[in-house]
């Protein structure tokens, strides 16, 4: 039986090799059968011809006449005799097996392509499997000129590869094979140096039979050897004569005792581009040189094999992947678990980016883009504690941004890969000079957040000798990402518990100089009314005015009238209100003196209405007609939102409102304010509701709605005070009512209220006029002359209605709309003309009134 070949079908569009192995007919010549297959493949509809060729005469000598009635080319001219007399099948394979050529040609002159794919296939499918390692494979094609690589090698190669094996032995070994497969004489395999700019010989034995090394070949360079040559341009060289071509002086740059004729030199890469590898092979003086048939055969078997490294190392990549989303996950958990200091987190960062690409040494610099500076303070000392590197907290350093690689990529935002350290002039080597530590390759990288350049990582020296690859790059962006997601958590965490602290000192402050001293509200404890406030005190139209230093002490008399004296704790009660007063801003008209009137307001209704409203009700409404304005700064909600006010931020709707009831409850957490501190639990939760319902009402874009709803109720008598719903909307309209009473006072006061009024909105309409924004006639300081018919618009659109529902409700409440409307008729006059605008004096302006202690 004669030896087995290979059976190569290389598709170079696809760049796929497929081998198959066939066991030949016996005494078959091994060139014919490649020669048939390779026809086959170029010819797959046509015959095979084979020009007839002079026979040995041997040949004659064994040659039979052919019998009557058959050609000579052994066509049939009439009955075909199978055989000859005396000729049998031990004959005739005795016969062939001293004469293969003939059987070459009758095949090639009579067997169809189709029988003879038929035979091969039916060969390879009785082909035993085998298990064979890659020495045994080469041993059984040492002596073959076959054109592939076996198939057990694929097997093995994809084992070895996916078990972690010396990607470096493996090719070696591979190599081995393609020698084998080119005939040639020799073979040498060259790997890339540290900085890939120079060549390595690879020994896999090594000295004295010891592990695989390198020995460096030179730079890589034109003008030098074959490989310099080919891993210079990435491309396949073959020299016929490699004494006589003047590009290669050093040629193969070997002194191995043979004398190299030819050379067949192959860069080995992978699908993404990467040079791994160069493979040189050669011929030795007195063989034929190296043709187009062999580089053939070596390129399709390193096509094959840069493929199966690319797709290992692929596979490496996900599990690569894999691990990084685990360390992702966990930092992330981690981080959100436990929200950690920045230097934990940089440290965390750091030890994973050194083991995600390999590295010696690894740096993260943070950029001071207000300084132009790169800093840190947390450095790797190529030490080890249990396994981790161990990174030490020093004092910071500082260097411009214009410095050293770091420094570039902070201005350019560019991945730097640099092989050669002290080739690149932008390498700063002061670092070195001063440690002591030699800086062979670095890998840096930017650290972006929002477009901005926030930090850079610099990976220093590949362990494993070369520099870092595309791999790492790819690897290490990806991780970049997530540094600058951590990185911008962790700053802005830090920028929160600066600001923390900044929060807490201006609380300090403000808490000091917001709530009232004890000898404020221990003189309010010993005041009294004057005899004059007792008689008109419980009269819708009374005035505070006059009563200004006693204001605190006037609302104490009508918590104590309207819920008793035993309501509150004295000394909380007077606390709270001091504070209270302590908090409104002086502007003209949302005001200390405002919230006063409102709660008289509610306090002359809650008079005349006994019985409607619980003790809760009571407490909750005063309080609320008292603080239902507190922080006020003077301008509307609208206003507010439209410029983006950090209130509006924090409070989409009712902004003020909600503010003024946030601001309530802050003063009663205060230590000695908590007014409501006699109640249960749930009692505290119903009274600091009706608080917030009631202020929330005052916003008078609400008030429309509900007085809509309330009308129709009440038009319909179907008003039930036992219904929840029902006795908000009262409580609604009972505090827009108060909110708006100063259109219920003596002429003099609702006229000078009303200047007061309009000095906000005109401080509000000149802020939008500076930023070229037109306001609205009512805030339009040029439109004061308009002031008379706004007037009787707002009382004719929201006063008269609203005073007219309550007095529905509340008879009793009837002299407020009758004030009202009185003073609608002076406003009409007013704009008709009839009388003019004159703004009378302020009362309080006489001198103070005499307070009885």
């Amino acid at each position: 039986m004669g030896l087995r070949f290979i059976r190569i079908s290389l598709f170079a569009s696809r760049r796929l090799l497929f081998v198959s192995y066939i066991q030949p007919v016996e005494g078959v010549s091994r060139y014919r059968q490649i020669s048939i297959h390779r026809w086959m493949s170029v010819n797959p509809n046509r015959e095979p011809q084979m020009s007839k060729k002079r026979k040995s005469p041997d040949e004659q000598d064994f040659e039979e006449p052919p019998p009557a009635g058959c050609s000579d080319d052994g066509s049939s001219r009439g009955q075909c005799c199978r055989k000859s007399a005396g000729l049998t099948d031990e004959k005739v394979k005795a016969y062939l097996s001293l004469h293969p050529q003939m059987l070459d040609d009758f095949v090639l002159e009579s067997v169809s392509a189709e029988t003879l794919d038929r035979w091969l296939k039916k060969k390879t499918s009785s082909r035993p499997a085998d298990d064979t390692s890659a020495k045994e494979v080469t041993r059984q094609y040492q002596d073959t000129n076959v054109q592939g690589v076996v198939y057990e090698l694929n097997s093995y190669m994809e084992q070895r590869l996916d078990t972690g094996g010396d990607n470096k032995l493996l090719l070696y070994e591979l190599c081995s094979i393609i020698k084998t497969a080119t005939k040639a004489d020799g073979f040498a395999l060259y790997f890339l140096g540290e900085c890939n700019n120079s060549l390595c010989l690879f020994n896999p034995t090594g000295a004295k039979d010891g592990p695989p090394s390198l020995i460096p070949s030179g730079p890589i360079a034109f003008g030098t050897t074959v490989a310099a040559h080919v891993a210079k341009t990435h491309k396949t060289l073959l020299v016929e004569d490699i004494m006589g071509d003047e590009r290669f002086p050093d040629g193969t740059g070997q002194d191995s005792g043979i004398h190299v004729h030819s050379v067949l030199c192959l860069p080995i890469i992978t699908a993404i581009g990467d040079l791994i590898a160069i493979l040189e092979l050669h011929r030795q003086w007195g063989k034929e040189p190296f043709n187009l048939s062999h580089q053939e055969v070596a390129t399709a078997n390193l096509a094959w094999a840069s493929v199966a490294i690319h797709q290992v190392q692929v596979c490496r990549g996900l599990a690569k992947q894999t691990e990084l989303n685990d360390f992702l996950l966990d930092v992330s958990k981690t981080y959100f678990d436990n929200i950690v200091a920045i230097d934990s987190l940089l440290e965390h960062i750091m030890i994973y980016a050194k083991n995600l690409v390999n590295a010696d040494r690894c740096a993260l610099f943070q950029v001071d883009h207000n300084n132009k500076e790169l800093y840190s303070d947390l450095f790797d000392i190529g030490e080890e504690k249990e396994g981790k590197p161990v990174f030490r907290k020093t004092k910071e350093i500082r260097f411009s941004i214009e410095k050293g690689i770091a420094g570039q990529v902070a201005q350019t935002g560019e991945v730097l890969n640099i092989p050669d350290a002290y080739a690149d002039p932008r390498f700063n080597r002061e670092v070195d000079l001063k440690t002591g530590y030699t800086t062979r390759n670095i890998l840096c990288m930017p650290i972006v957040s929002r477009g901005t350049v926030i930090g850079v990582v610099q990976m220093v020296n590949k362990l494993s000798g070369s520099a870092f690859t595309k791999t790492d790059e790819n690897n290490f962006k990806m991780f970049a990402v997530f540094c600058a997601l951590a990185l911008h958590c962790a700053n802005m965490y830090h920028r929160i518990r600066h600001s923390e602290c900044i929060y807490r000192v201006t609380m300090e402050k403000l808490s000091y100089h917001s709530i009232c001293t004890s000898e404020e509200w221990k003189t309010l404890t010993q005041l009294n009314l004057p005899t004059p406030i007792y008689k008109e005190i419980e009269m819708f139209h009374f005035d505070i005015s006059p009563f200004e230093e006693i204001w605190p002490a006037v609302f104490i008399y009508m918590v104590h009238n309207s819920c008793g004296k035993t309501s509150f704790e004295l000394e909380k009660l007077c606390r709270f209100t001091m504070s209270v007063r302590k908090n409104y801003r002086r502007v003209p008209y949302h005001n200390w003196k405002h919230a006063v009137t409102v709660a008289h307001c509610m306090f002359a209704i809650l008079q005349k209405t006994s019985g409607m409203f619980t003790e809760l009700e009571k407490k909750g409404l005063l309080i609320a007609c008292l603080c239902h304005d507190l922080d006020h700064r003077g301008y509307s909600n609208s206003y507010l939102q439209k410029f983006d006010h950090p209130l509006a931020a924090l409070y989409s709707s009712s902004t003020m409102e909600q503010h003024h009831f946030s601001q309530t409850v802050s003063i009663l957490q205060l230590e000695g304010h908590n007014i409501f501190s006699n109640l249960n639990s749930s009692e505290y939760e119903q009274v600091l509701e009706i608080i917030r319902k009631a202020i929330i009402a005052t916003d008078l874009a609400l008030y429309f709605n509900n007085h809509q709803q309330l009308s129709e109720l009440v038009t319909a008598s179907a008003l039930d005070l036992s219904n929840h719903s029902h006795r908000d909307r009262v409580i609604g309209l009972l505090m827009t009512a108060c909110d708006l009473c100063s259109v219920t006072k003596q002429w003099q006061i609702t006229r000078l209220t009303a200047n007061d009024i309009y000095a906000e909105f005109w401080a509000e309409g000149d802020e939008m006029k500076k930023i070229g924004l037109q306001p609205i006639p009512m805030m339009d300081r040029d439109k004061k002359d308009e002031v008379p018919q706004g007037q009787v618009g707002f009382y004719n659109a929201v006063a008269v209605p609203c005073y007219t529902t309550l007095a529905k409700l509340f008879p009793p409440s009837s002299p407020l709309l009758n004030a009202c409307k009185e003073n609608l008729g002076q406003w009409e006059k007013i704009s008709r003309g009839e009388v003019p605008d004159v703004v009378p004096k302020r009362p309080s302006d006489s001198g103070p009134v005499k307070v009885d202690n």
